[in-house]
């Protein structure tokens, strides 16, 4: 599997906070939806709240 690092923003309570995480995962499709669904499970963010601005393969 590839290393990805994916940046963006959530939006939780008005402000909106930037974040970058690297994650393990077979393609750039796939990375986007584990980062998904990782806030989803760990912080209860909803994935309207999320924001994708980039993934790079590391």
């Amino acid at each position: 599997m590839a290393k990805f690092l994916v940046t963006g923003t959530t939006s939780t309570g008005g402000a909106a906070r930037p974040f970058e995480k690297q994650v393990d995962a077979p393609s750039e499709k796939l990375a986007r939806e584990k980062v998904l669904s990782l806030f989803g499970s760990n912080a209860g963010i909803k994935r309207s709240a999320i924001k994708i601005a980039s993934v790079e393969k590391i």
